[in-house]
């Protein structure tokens, strides 16, 4: 972002630089070129006060000056004095514009580019009570050889420009970073931005920034209490059956019992285990492409064939409704999003009950006879270890993640999760896929 700032800066300060140069050089010249007009107009009329003081046309000479031509020319184009040439040879000037307008409206003028030389040449003319025509000329640099000439110097300004430029953006950019550099010392030392300097714009984000930061150090205590107890409970259990066993305490009947318990809180562990590590894996930037192209009718499929064991324990019935509907996303994912969702509609349905899962518009929705979740509680459902019924819940070897997991699985492909629950009746939760 600095640098960022740093090199916007620097352009806009050479971009500026060098349009102000060429604006300036064309205001300049526009000034220049009305001056040189009027300058040539006062000299013309000088010189056409004093025609009347002359016994001969090439008396007029002694008002030539370097670069500085006076013509004199008949009233049918024939030239009668030239100052920077012979006036027998030239052509007639009756078709020259500064001539006609002179003859028409008593005074003319015109410029003209020469390609050769790069020059523009200025004329104005005046007609004189004789009826002849009398014209001065000044031949002047035009503004693309004022360029040229201005070469040299022009690469000087521009080269003092940029290092100038570069000086003031590295500067700029310091100070105006400065601020929100120091917004994590402000949070770190927990004071007002008013205190830290930080600019009022930003005073909103930075309360923000702080806000989610104790959020997220809030949410990591109690992430980790919750992984510290959800831990310890199984744990005290194996320590507990596996002293009993131990001791000689247990044996015969209850030994076998009591090994059972182990294996089972064991396999809960690692369940357990397993989805904390999922949704650390969630938590970081994942690289799994989003680029399959996943039939979510064939993955609801196989999920309920994975499933159909647990399914037959209760009498549980599957039923989906649907054709082919297919989804840009990562297959492996999406797939344990529909194995959670329907796992869970299996542990948390009555005996004999039905789970109906209907595929339709990018939409995948499962509606089961379950128990149901109360209402101020369906808002909760998503965090991590929250459980409507805690008992309940681990009886039925839950962890409390595998919602979590849906919900962060669901985020990552841009897909909304709605549900609507009665309590007693049964749940129905939407994935609606963009």
């Amino acid at each position: 972002m600095e640098r960022k700032i740093e090199f916007s800066l620097f352009y806009m300060g050479i971009v500026t630089a060098i349009i102000g140069i060429v604006i300036t050089t064309f205001v300049c010249y526009g000034f220049f070129h009305k001056e040189v007009k009027e300058n040539l107009a006062h000299e013309c009329n000088i010189v056409a006060q004093c025609y009347d003081k002359i016994s001969s046309p090439d008396e007029l000479e002694r008002f030539t000056q370097e670069d500085f031509r006076i013509t004199l020319i008949k009233k049918d184009g024939a030239i009668l004095y030239e100052s920077d040439a012979d006036a027998v040879n030239m052509k007639n000037h009756l078709d020259r514009p500064e001539i006609i307008e002179a003859i028409e409206n008593g005074t003319g003028s015109d410029t003209r580019y020469s390609d050769t030389i790069g020059t523009e040449d200025y004329y104005y003319a005046v007609k004189l009570d004789d009826g002849n025509i009398l014209r001065v000329s000044i031949r002047s640099d035009s503004i693309f050889r004022l360029f040229e000439r201005s070469m040299l110097l022009i690469l000087i300004v521009t080269i003092c420009i940029i290092l100038v430029s570069m000086f003031v953006s590295v500067k700029l950019t310091d100070k105006l970073i400065a601020p929100l550099k120091r917004i994590p010392e402000m949070i770190e030392k927990d004071k007002s931005p008013e205190e830290m300097g930080i600019y009022s714009e930003i005073i909103p984000l930075a309360q923000e920034i702080k806000n989610v930061r104790s959020s997220q150090e809030l949410m990591r205590q109690e992430f980790t209490a919750n992984v510290s107890h959800e831990l310890k409970t199984p744990l005290t259990s194996i320590s507990g059956y596996a002293e009993l066993i131990e001791t000689g305490m247990a044996q015969g009947e209850d030994s076998r019992k009591f090994a059972g318990n182990i294996r089972t809180e064991t396999a809960r562990l690692q369940t357990l285990i397993s989805d904390i590590l999922r949704l650390s894996e969630l938590d970081t930037v994942n690289s799994l492409s989003l680029d399959d192209v996943v039939d979510i009718a064939a993955v609801t499929e196989e999920c309920k064939e994975r499933l159909s064991g647990q399914a037959e324990k209760k009498g549980v019935r599957i039923t989906i409704h649907g054709t082919s509907e297919t989804v840009k996303g990562n297959h492996t994912e999406l797939t344990e999003l529909i194995y959670n969702l329907i796992d869970n509609a299996i542990k948390y349905n009555r005996e004999n009950g039905n789970i109906d899962i209907t595929i339709e518009d990018k939409k995948f929705i499962i509606a089961d006879t379950g128990i149901g979740i109360p209402k101020e509680s369906i808002p909760r459902i998503f965090e991590r270890f929250y459980r409507v019924d805690k008992s309940r819940s681990r009886a039925k070897g839950g962890t409390g993640l595998g919602l979590s997991i849906v919900r962060h699985i669901a985020d990552r492909h841009g897909a909304k999760i709605d549900v609507e629950s009665t309590v007693g009746i049964g749940t129905t939760i939407s994935v609606n896929f963009r």
